[in-house]
This record gives C-alpha cells, structure tokens and sequence, in this order.
C-alpha cells in the first residue's frame, strides 16, 4: 500500500511539473525560486473582460452618442495615456461615475474598449479610417500601428490620395512616406481619379517636383496642374507660380509649349508666371543647354540620362569604332550603333574617328572633324539610334573643340595639318548650314571649351606643336566678340572641359588635377588631386556628378577606369572599368531610351 502511495504521489509530482512547466518559468537565484507565470497576464486579462461583461467592480460609466459603455477606470488608465490623463490627474472625471466622449462613434468605442480589454480589434476597410482617428486621438498608439499597416497594404490610385492626406493630418510619418513613395511610381494611374484635385499645394508640389515622378511625359504633369488650379480657381489662381515652377515647361514638346501652354486662359492671366514661360523658351532656343533643375530629365524607366564615350583609340593606337553609353545611376550599358563610316567591310576603306569634337545639341550629338574625317559632321539620334550626316565644316580640322550657345553650335579652332587655327563656325540647324564667325583671339589647338550662360570659354591649348598656354579666352555672343579672362592655374593642353552647375570643370593635359572655373567671379579652384596625368581623357556631367573617362597617364599607358567625381561627398571615387583603356575620345551627356541593357559590375569591365 505504501509503495502505490509512492508510485501515485511520484505520477502526480511528475505530472504537476509537466503542467507547470509548460506555463510558467523557474530560476533559482541565491537558494530562492523565481517563479514567473507566464501566461498570467493573460489570464488576469481574462478575467478582467469577465468582470466587465458581468458589470463587477466597474467604476465609470462612457457615454458615447447616446450608447453606454461600463467600463473599469484602471483598465483604461492602463491601455491609454489619454485615458490615464483623464483619470489619474486632477480633473473632473476622475470623480465622476458618468463622461461624457466626443470625436468617435459608437461602434468605433465598442472596438477600442474590447481592445483594452482582449488585444484584440477587428479592423477592415469600412472601419479602419474611423478607427485609427480615434487610435490616435486617444492615444492607443500599438491600435493605430496596426490600422496604418492595413492602409498601407490597401494602397491603390482611386484611395492614395486620401490615405495620404488622413496621415498628413494625424503625423503619421511612416505611412506618409510609404503613400508618397506610392504616388511618385503611379502617378498617371492617380491621375485618372478626382481625388488629386483635393490635395493642398504644399503636398502637390512635394509629389511634381520629384525627379523619380512616373510620367511619360512632361505634358501630363502641366495638365495636372491646370486641373489642379481649375477645380478652385479663385483660391488657387495666385497659387498657379508657385505650383508651376516646379513643372520642368523646358522639357515639354515646343509645340505643345506654343499650343497648350503659350495659349491657356489660365496661364495668359497669371503675369507671375511668365518668367517660367521665358526660361523655357530660352532652353528651346539655346539648344536644350542645361540651365536650370527645370531642364533636368526626370528618372523615367523608359529613358535614363547616360554619357557616352564616343570613339578614340586604343593602346594599341587601334581607332575605336564603337560608342559605349554608361548609366551610371542603374549601373549599365547601352548599346548604340556604331560611328558612322565604320562599318564598311573593307577595313582600308572604313572612316577612323580619331581627335575629333563632340557635342550634345537639343538631345543629338553631333560630331565634327577628325584627323581622317577633316570635313565631315554628322548627328547622333537617339530616339532613332542612328547617325545622320549634315551640313560638312568649310575649313577641315581636327584637335578643335565644339560647343553650343544662343541657339546654334560652334566649331572652335583647332590643327588642319599645316597651322594652328583661330577660325569659328556656327552651325544653323533650321537651314543646315554653317557660317564664319568671329575669330578666336589666339590660334590654339589640343585646347578645352564650354559654353555657360551666354558665353564659350576656349581654354588653354596649344599655340604650337610644342608649347602650351594658360589663355582663357572668352566669346560673347551677344556682344559677338572675344576677350582675355583670368588665365588657367598651370599651362595645359589635351585637356577637356564641361559646364556643371554654376562653374566649368576642366580636367586633363599634365594638370594630374581636376579644376573648376567660375564665369562670376572669374577665379579659379583647386578641386580634387587626381593622382596621375590624364592627358586626352573626356570629361562628363551626369545625374549632378561629375565622370572623368580615359586618358594616358604619365608613362602615355591608355587609361581604362572611370572616375566620379560627387560635389555633394566632395569625394573622388572609380565608378567603373571601361572595356579597353582609350584616349583622344568624346564624351556628352544625353537622353537615352533604356534598351539592349548590359549590367556593368562595380570596378569590372563589360
């Protein structure tokens, strides 16, 4: 009998330990056991809920559009800062069996008085809204997390809008930012619903002025904002300067510009916004030169801002035939057809592109000259992947530069096989034919250049085939003549030279520097050491940094790597490794469809 009493108290013991074990934590501490329950607060909530329901104990009564709600004061105290305030501090209700609460329904307080209860709240898209007002305007903060991921997750273009502006209101800076993010990559789909016509201004330009904006084209966004204005238009008429500045009107279609824009009723009465109107009108007639954040492309994934390097040769002194076009924000390649002449199947017969200049020109890059191409021009269609051949120089050259103001592009000295040259042509692409301009003030060839504002700037060159100068000259075109400005930091030439921002960057020659030049002060910067000669390398602005390609280093090696140089860091960093090392090459920024992509690993080659 003894030992069944054993074996039963031995059954039970080992059975009450798998029970508490499964329920609770044992730790000893000091010859102490630390008993802890866990599943204790859920059984105190349990009962807490029985309490409520059966009426128990109950200490205050919420009164709530005409429906009663009894309820335990601690218990909300307990789940609500709001309700902790209220009940806790000296006020009114603290003392008072009924209060009376504004700012929510009646079902909306079912649901949070079960949460305080249960953690538990049952939430869809007729209650949701309702709900997170009420979360946050009394204070259930983990409630209100949960309705923001539903919203968040019901994000679609006919309710973005609204959920945008109920987060607005509310601070809700995480679901802000996710539906903003949602509007920015459906943009045209938003548009499509009324509700974009509901939007403060405020909010409407933080979504247009976006560069990552998912918009075919610019038109879409003008007609957004005429809508905009028409829905209230005696409130947001005086409105329309301020929205519309952050409409790129530069890279519209110019006849939609003289057609929609030029001629909307809106925009004919609003003199505020005619400085907007002239800013386009001088990209359209500069030659799409780049002069302002309205003129810079936005991020559409049909088309991407690249540079491309164009030709040159090779360590071999082999001529290169092929433009490789690098997207550096997505890190790719684009391939586009080769240089034109150079396909021939006869290799004696094929045009070799050496020491000839480049330009981008209303998104086409026309190339001039050459050592072996003394006359020829022609242009590079992007939308057409094609190269086209135009009006030919009238006096051959090549180690010339080319550069663009007022609407028409310019050949710059440069070497035709006997002298240096001081002559200057100006192409006019509405007649297709080139002119003689004013002449530089000194003949140099293997020189920089860059147009800024109203003006060319030649840099350095050589006046020979072996010296070097540090001129700067300077061509106004609106005075048609040229002048002297402050000389360059060190003689130079093979150099190369681009606009960016409110300063010229010229890098290249023996300089082993890159430096800026400002046209306003008329002074010169030391901006970063490069470390070795680049002499002939190309130089580029692209998505607002700077890349400097190829070269020959101070042994004459060809250069392979791509630098990057970022104004906001202040950092010079390699981007890339170009295919082959290449030199005496061309180097522009365009506007490229993104097609036949090739991924370009960091620091490899393609």
């Amino acid at each position: 009998m003894a030992d069944t009493s054993q074996d039963n108290s031995d059954s039970s013991s080992a059975g009450g330990l798998s029970l508490l074990e499964s329920s609770t934590k044992l730790t000893s501490e000091d010859d102490q056991l630390v008993f802890e329950d866990i599943v204790f607060a859920a059984h105190l909530q349990d009962g807490l809920q029985s309490l409520r329901l059966e009426d128990s104990l109950t200490d205050v009564n919420i009164h709530v559009e005409g429906q009663s709600f009894r309820c335990h004061r601690a218990v909300l105290a307990s789940a609500s800062h709001y309700f902790r305030a209220m009940f806790c501090n000296d006020l009114r209700e603290k003392h008072e069996e009924n209060v009376n609460l504004k700012g929510l329904d009646a079902p909306t307080m079912r649901i949070l008085v079960e949460y305080a209860y249960t953690s538990r709240a049952s939430i869809n898209k007729d209650n949701v809204q309702r709900l997170l007002e009420a979360a946050c305007l009394f204070q259930f903060p983990r409630l209100a997390d949960a309705c923001t991921r539903y919203l968040a997750d019901a994000l679609h273009p006919e309710n973005c809008v609204g959920i945008l502006q109920l987060a607005d209101v509310h601070s809700l800076e995480s679901l802000r930012s996710q539906v903003h993010s949602y509007i920015i990559q459906n943009f045209l789909q938003v548009l499509e619903y009324d509700e974009i016509l509901e939007l403060p201004s405020d909010v409407l330009i933080s979504l247009i002025q976006q560069d990552e904006l998912e918009v075919t084209d610019e038109e879409h966004v003008f007609e957004t904002v005429i809508r905009w204005v028409r829905a209230q238009v005696e409130e947001r008429l005086a409105l329309l300067p301020q929205v519309l500045a952050h409409v790129r009107l530069p890279l519209l279609d110019p006849w939609f510009f003289v057609e929609r824009v030029e001629g909307e009723p809106l925009i004919r009465q609003c003199a505020k916004v005619f400085p907007l109107l002239q800013e386009a009108r001088a990209y359209h007639l500069s030659g799409n030169v780049m002069i302002s954040e309205r003129t810079k492309p936005r991020l559409r994934e049909f088309q991407s801002e690249v540079f491309m390097i164009i030709g040159g040769c090779t360590k071999e002194e082999k001529f290169v035939s092929e433009v490789t076009c690098l997207d550096p924000l997505r890190r790719s390649r684009l391939e586009v057809a080769k240089l034109p002449g150079t396909e021939i199947e006869v290799e004696n017969n094929r045009k070799k592109w050496v020491e000839f200049a480049c330009i981008t020109f209303r998104n086409e890059v026309y190339i001039s000259g050459g050592k072996e191409t003394l006359h020829d021009v022609w242009k590079y269609n992007a939308s057409l992947n094609k190269w086209i051949q135009v009006e030919h120089l009238n006096t051959g050259r090549w180690r010339h530069k080319m550069a663009v103001v007022a609407g028409k592009v310019y050949v710059l000295g440069g070497y035709d096989g006997n002298q240096r040259l001081n002559s200057v042509e100006a192409y006019d692409p509405f007649h297709n034919s080139w002119t003689e301009t004013e002449p530089l003030m000194i003949s140099v060839s293997s020189f920089s250049a860059a147009s800024f504002d109203k003006c060319i700037y030649v840099i350095g060159g050589g006046p020979n085939g072996k010296l070097a100068t540090n001129n700067m000259q300077c061509f106004d075109s609106q005075l048609n003549r040229w002048s002297l400005k402050c000389p360059m930091p060190t003689e130079s030439k093979c150099t190369n030279a681009v606009a960016f921002k409110d300063a010229i960057f010229v890098v290249g020659g023996a300089m082993k520097a890159l430096y800026s030049y400002s046209p306003v002060e008329d002074l010169w910067t030391l901006i970063v050491e490069l470390g070795c000669e680049r002499a002939s390398c190309g130089i580029a602005a692209c998505n607002n940094k700077i890349f400097i390609t190829g070269g020959r280093d101070d042994k004459n090696a060809v250069i392979a790597t791509v630098l990057c140089w970022n104004p906001e860091t202040q950092k010079l960093t390699e981007e890339c490794v170009l295919p082959r090392g290449v030199s005496h090459h061309g180097s522009v920024t365009l506007r490229k469809s993104y097609t036949h992509i090739h991924k370009i690993p960091p620091g490899t080659g393609t």
